[in-house]
């Protein structure tokens, strides 16, 4: 597999390259502290088989490292698609995201994306919206449906992976507890920009300033 490095991300950088043939995306992460990922993305992501869900191609070792690999989506995330594309069908791009969210709300357990936003939506060459960046993602399980709570994954706790513009206030405010409530939120706020001129969000600091107030 050939690769030649195409953007770089706060926690990873991502690659363009060929892989039989096929033009592909591979993400390697740059810290070790996320090298779980490449144990919990995977075991997650491979279950995902939904025409909306950007498809898991594998984990190729580049260089000898592990690198997350999927199709290259030729018209990029969907905010920069919209302000390029003022024409198109907005609507159908947002359904087509819900309905990727859904199936992955109705499997058993729940698998949470846990950060969906307009630049994870990633649009194919035909136009179609796919869910991609599944970081965050974990099964979700009920503590109230297990006899102590124990059968419930651990919340996300670290503060740097909150998303004060997308997240739901229990998000930001209950120790990053993610639910499928809390991905509909970010389903709601992603549909402000993608559906309508992109809004004037305001800055991070002052939307803790109100929630913590």
């Amino acid at each position: 597999m050939q690769v030649r490095l195409l953007g770089q991300g706060g926690f990873g950088d991502v690659y363009l390259g060929t892989f039989f043939g096929r033009s592909v995306v591979s993400k390697k992460l740059r810290f070790d502290y996320e090298r779980d990922k490449y144990i919990r993305v995977p075991s997650i992501w491979r279950q995902l088989n939904h025409p909306n869900i950007i498809p898991f191609l594998g984990l190729p070792s580049i260089d000898g490292l592990p690198h997350l690999m999927s199709p290259l989506m030729q018209n990029g995330a969907a905010d920069d698609f919209v302000k390029d594309s003022p024409n198109v069908n907005r609507v159908r791009l947002l359904v087509q995201v819900a309905q990727g969210l859904e199936y992955m709300h109705a499997r058993n357990p729940p698998i949470i994306h846990g950060d969906l936003k307009a630049n994870n939506i990633l649009i194919s060459e035909d136009g179609s919206a796919y869910l991609s960046d599944f970081g965050l993602s974990r099964a979700h399980v009920d503590p109230t449906n297990s006899i102590d709570g124990s059968s419930a994954p651990a919340p996300i706790t670290m503060g740097y992976h909150s998303n004060f513009r997308w997240g739901a206030p229990e998000v930001i405010l209950d120790d990053m507890c993610r639910t499928p409530a809390s991905d509909i939120f970010s389903f709601g706020r992603l549909s402000v920009q993608v559906g309508s001129t992109p809004p004037n969000f305001r800055k991070d600091y002052d939307i803790l300033d109100t929630l913590g107030g």
